[in-house]
């Protein structure tokens, strides 16, 4: 399919693309087909090379070999006719004969003299044997494990020297093969009184050191053999193969030769240094890496080839180009023409094609006929067009109709989910939340009344502490599954946003980290809210975790205020408010994302890591602080929500305030406690009691206007939520035969179970979960605020 496309690209090339193609492929042809040429020459001349060198180098070393055996020979010559070596060595030799043990002491001098001439000899290895080739004695550095009697009448040279017709200073080179390894000896005969006593065997190790030493003087890779066995070898790795393939073909010694392995090719040279003695020749070879070095040698020429044939081809494709240009020229007019025509989108006058040739003159005649037929069907055309444009104009707004239809449809059921699924979710947590926070009255309550009685910093105080500190966590929690629904019972004051954020700030730059830079701005002036501190702290902080997550790397997380005005026309909307802006610059989300952020456990977060309701809690606690909150989101450049609360209508004070470690106050008063939950009732009346306070208790609407019939009561806290008649309903009934009590309210339910009673907001209100100290402090400051005076409290 590429070939074919390839040929039809090139049929459709301009003549004189095709003809400076044509000779720069020609060009490149001759410049390939002599640099292939170079090549064979080079791979040639370097075997030439390599063969005449390694054949040098194997004769330099003969040579060496033979001078340094004439050496060791002569040294032995020198050494063996000294008078106490030759004693010695002749009345060993006659004790021997004569069938006796021969005394020690020659043993003994004989191998004084060995080591003594192995110095003098600066060899590796000296060893002495008798007439018949018997070891009997050894020297030298690390000398091979030669046991006294053993025949080395098996080594050639040994036996040559034994020979009584040997001439005296006539000896061979021969390879000595040990448990220590390979020695390349020189035997000289031990000749007196014209009988030979014994031979004189001096050598030099073969090994790895050998073996660098002549790589190194040969500049060559060399490898020592023993037979089919590799002794050592200066480069192991394609040495052993090569010289494993030359063991199997005729070998013949100081002959250079080409040998290849696995498609690289070595030019080598074997070299027999001698005999072992069991007739195992010993050869030392030399390599040299043909193709890597004919590789290495032709690189730098591929390079010149490369340059200066490029330039070859360069210059017949611009010969080539030159010589077509003026054979085409009229062509080339032509097509300008026919190109400035189509430009204009119309022709262009005529072509004059007088005097051109006749292929010229032929297509101009065929090119006016063919713009005269597209001119008349041009016309029919663009009527046909003013037709459709206008039909399609309907279409598409009738399009674009049915689209904006679709998509506020799809939105529509997108909110109705949202709201079925806080709906649903809200249902659940408010029907939990009264008895959970019952629990949660009793447990705290009853823990706080036994640590007032512990020791002051005991490990039971501190036990304690945890007890309380844990019911409180568990109380948040209830604070904030009420906030997700939108059920929550708040604690709205009037307070500055700007004061919030600017609070909160140094716990954020500790939850988002050092990589993230916090930027808080206020605006000055800024209106009031009315809504509840903790959970505004809540929406920062959840909002700051997102924006942390969406920035690994780090950014600027950016918190800011302002007062804003809402236009006149939107009735709807609150005349003035003030916005919130949390902005990062992190991953950002995409439209399908942000249509779902709000929903109840959706997250985009790894499992583990986020539970969904993070912005959901975000969502309860602004729609039910009465405001809005928006989202806007670019993939790649960040996030930003815009949250809108109402200005407050009137300013006050907070209403929260801290509760100190001090002494609960007391009182004398009769306090009325109506509460169906028994553990809680317990724990208010011990409470109240241990104040000073006279206490009465019901379970019940009935049973409290029982007990308030037969003595009367100065307080009467009742639950807001009770079987068969309510709080409210009990107090009605109290006051329309009894004089009116300081009356005192108490619920966990959430704020729109208790919307429908409808209470004074005047009315003191206590809200569950409630501690021992809490419930001391609002009835002590009820009763205070109650009665014009101060009462007097009982002492403790």
């Amino acid at each position: 399919m590429t070939s074919v496309s390839l040929l039809s690209r090139l049929r459709e090339a301009p003549l004189t693309a095709k003809l400076a193609a044509l000779g720069a492929v020609v060009t490149a042809i001759v410049m390939w087909a002599a640099f292939w040429g170079l090549s064979v020459e080079t791979r040639n001349n370097t075997e030439q090379v390599f063969t005449q060198q390694l054949e040098r180098n194997l004769r330099t070393l003969r040579l060496l070999q033979d001078r340094r055996a004439r050496q060791l020979l002569f040294t032995a010559s020198l050494v063996s006719q000294a008078p106490a070596f030759q004693y010695s060595l002749k009345s060993f030799q006659v004790e021997a004969n004569r069938g006796t043990t021969p005394d020690p002491k020659y043993v003994l001098e004989i191998d004084d003299h060995a080591k003594r001439l192995v110095q003098n000899a600066r060899a590796d290895l000296l060893v002495i044997t008798d007439d018949s080739g018997r070891v009997f004695s050894t020297a030298g550095d690390r000398v091979p494990s030669l046991k006294r009697g053993a025949g080395l009448a098996g080594l050639a040279a040994v036996s040559k020297v034994l020979d009584p017709r040997a001439p005296a200073d006539v000896g061979d080179l021969g390879v000595l093969e040990t448990s220590a390894g390979y020695f390349q000896v020189a035997v000289y005969p031990l000749v007196q009184d014209g009988f030979t006593l014994g031979a004189l065997v001096l050598g030099e190790r073969l090994d790895s050191v050998f073996v660098n030493e002549a790589a190194d003087a040969a500049d060559a890779t060399v490898v020592l053999t023993a037979g089919s066995r590799i002794v050592s070898a200066s480069d192991r790795a394609f040495a052993t193969a090569v010289v494993s393939a030359r063991l199997g073909a005729n070998v013949v010694d100081s002959r250079a030769a080409t040998s290849e392995l696995n498609g690289e090719e070595f030019v080598v040279a074997p070299m027999v240094l001698g005999e072992t003695q069991g007739r195992e020749p010993v050869r030392l070879w030399m390599l040299q890496p043909l193709s890597r070095r004919v590789a290495a040698l032709m690189g730098s020429l591929r390079r010149d080839f490369l340059l200066y044939g490029s330039l070859a081809v360069l210059i017949a494709a611009l010969g080539a180009t030159l010589t077509t240009r003026t054979v085409l020229a009229p062509f080339t007019r032509f097509v300008a023409y026919m190109r400035s025509g189509a430009a204009a989108d119309q022709r262009l006058g005529r072509f004059d094609a007088e005097g051109e040739a006749v292929e010229v003159r032929t297509l101009n005649e065929s090119f006016n006929q063919l713009m005269d037929s597209i001119a008349v069907k041009r016309h029919a055309l663009e009527e046909r067009t003013a037709e459709l444009a206008s039909a399609n104009v309907v279409l598409t707004d009738e399009i674009n109709e049915r689209v904006r239809v679709e998509q506020a449809l799809h939105e529509s059921e997108a909110q109705l989910r949202q709201s079925q699924k806080l709906e649903a979710i809200g249902t659940l947590a408010g029907g939990i939340a009264h008895d959970f926070n019952n629990l949660i009255t009793v447990i705290s309550g009853y823990t706080e009344l036994v640590l007032m009685r512990a020791e002051k910093g005991s490990a039971a105080a501190e036990d304690l502490r945890q007890v309380i500190e844990a019911s409180d966590r568990a109380a948040n929690l209830t604070h904030q599954l009420l906030a997700f629904s939108r059920k929550q019972v708040l604690q709205p004051t009037v307070l500055d946003l700007g004061d919030v954020a600017n609070g909160i700030g140094p716990m954020l730059r500790r939850i988002i980290g050092e990589h993230i830079v916090l930027q808080i701005h206020t605006a000055p002036s800024l209106a009031r809210v009315r809504a509840d501190r903790g959970q505004l702290e809540q929406v920062l902080l959840n909002l700051a975790v997102n924006a942390r997550d969406a920035m690994p790397d780090g950014g600027v997380l950016t918190i800011g205020t302002s007062n804003i005005r809402i236009a006149a026309l939107d009735r709807r909307a609150l005349p003035r408010s003030v916005s919130l802006v949390v902005r990062d610059t992190g991953v950002g989300m995409s439209d399908e994302v942000k249509d779902r952020i709000f929903e109840p456990f959706f997250t985009t977060k790894d499992v583990g890591k986020g539970t969904g309701l993070g912005l959901s809690m975000v969502y309860g606690i602004v729609q039910q602080s009465g405001g809005k909150i928006v989202v806007d989101s670019v993939v790649g450049k960040g996030t930003a929500f815009t949250i809108t609360l109402p200005v407050a209508e009137q300013m006050a004070a907070s209403d929260a305030t801290g509760l100190e470690e001090a002494e609960l106050p007391n009182g004398n008063e009769t306090i009325l406690i109506v509460e169906d939950a028994e553990d809680v009732r317990i724990l208010a009346r011990r409470t109240l009691e241990e104040r000073g306070y006279a206490v009465r208790v019901a379970r019940n609407a009935a049973e409290a206007l029982e007990i308030a019939g037969a003595s009367g009561v100065d307080v009467l806290l009742t639950d807001i939520v009770m079987p068969e008649t309510s709080g409210p309903q009990l107090v009605a009934e109290y006051l329309s035969t009894r004089p009116a009590p300081l009356v005192i309210y108490m619920s966990g339910y959430a704020d729109d179970a208790l919307a429908h009673y409808e209470l004074d907001p005047e009315t003191v209100f206590l809200r569950k979960p409630f501690t021992p100290a809490v419930l001391a402090r609002t009835v002590r400051a009820a009763i205070d605020a109650w009665r014009p005076g101060k009462v007097e409290s009982a002492a403790d």
